[in-house]
């Protein structure tokens, strides 16, 4: 526990630090309706400085999950990214009494190795997660821990003159549990799932960049599993909404505010249904 304090301490000085050595650069007006959209599900391929707000519900055979993730992320030297996210859950049963419990925390660090607009790529960054096991298995509010690494390539295309350009993010990942579970089968012993993640996120800005859909197609590759029945390949589809709703001239232009659903069409994870709210306050990328 003394450890997760000293990293929440850590991640929450960085942008008190750059706002000491850098005043004007981390408070100035921006305009939220300025940046590269980002996707509500796939991992963004971008660097970005924000503090957000996501709040969540899924719906799961027999319990409902609302979920309120603060976090923040802050760039430096326009190509390291350090994010860190706080999710606290509800577990709400559908036979049984709620409980409540902080998840897995979010640590993230985020590379930008390039692009520019007229290469083969506009952006491609790799990036590094680590969930360490704060959570609770005995709630089943997370407590599992997991890392990730992450291959973050985007492109613009044009598709017609007269239609915004359409931006194409991908996601390719590899993800671990940092636990192990307990095998069904009891001669397996004990198992950490693997997972491949491959993700794909197509995104459009409208009126000035203040209305930015999203459609996101989201594939999840287990391929081991305590359970052997887990070891499955996932489907999802996800439909989000980016907008940017205050002037320019006024004081809450870097607020930008999200809504994103995903639902399973192939096989399932865990939510047969999960939303997501996001606000957002953003200093560019």
């Amino acid at each position: 526990m003394a450890c997760h304090r000293s990293l929440i301490a850590l991640f929450l000085l960085v942008p008190w630090l750059a706002s000491v050595l850098h005043p004007a650069t981390a408070w100035s007006r921006h305009l939220a309706r300025t940046d590269p959209t980002e996707p509500i599900f796939t991992q963004r391929s971008f660097v970005e400085k924000n503090v957000e707000l996501d709040t969540s519900w899924g719906r799961a055979p027999g319990s409902n999950t609302v979920g309120f993730t603060p976090g923040m992320s802050w760039v430096f030297s326009k190509m390291l990214q350090l994010n860190i996210e706080v999710p606290v859950d509800l577990r709400i049963p559908d036979d049984a009494p709620t409980v409540g419990a902080v998840g897995d925390l979010g640590l993230g660090a985020q590379l930008l190795l390039c692009c520019e607009p007229n290469g083969p790529l506009d952006y491609f960054s790799i990036r590094a997660d680590v969930s360490p096991p704060s959570g609770s298995l005995k709630k089943q509010i997370d407590g599992s821990g997991s890392w990730t690494a992450s291959l973050l390539p985007a492109r613009r295309f044009t598709i017609l003159q007269q239609l915004p350009d359409l931006m194409v993010q991908m996601q390719l990942a590899y993800s671990q549990d940092i636990k192990p579970s307990e095998a069904s089968a009891p001669t397996e012993g004990s198992v950490r799932q693997k997972t491949f993640l491959w993700n794909t996120a197509f995104a459009q800005q409208y009126l000035n960049g203040r209305l930015r859909p999203v459609f996101e197609v989201l594939g999840t590759t287990v391929v081991d599993a305590a359970n052997a029945a887990d070891e499955r390949t996932v489907i999802e589809l996800a439909a989000d909404m980016w907008v940017a709703p205050f002037p320019d001239d006024n004081p809450l232009s870097p607020v930008s505010i999200g809504l994103g659903w995903k639902w399973p069409v192939r096989g399932l994870l865990e939510d047969t249904l999960t939303g997501v709210l996001i606000i957002e306050w953003s200093w560019g990328t």
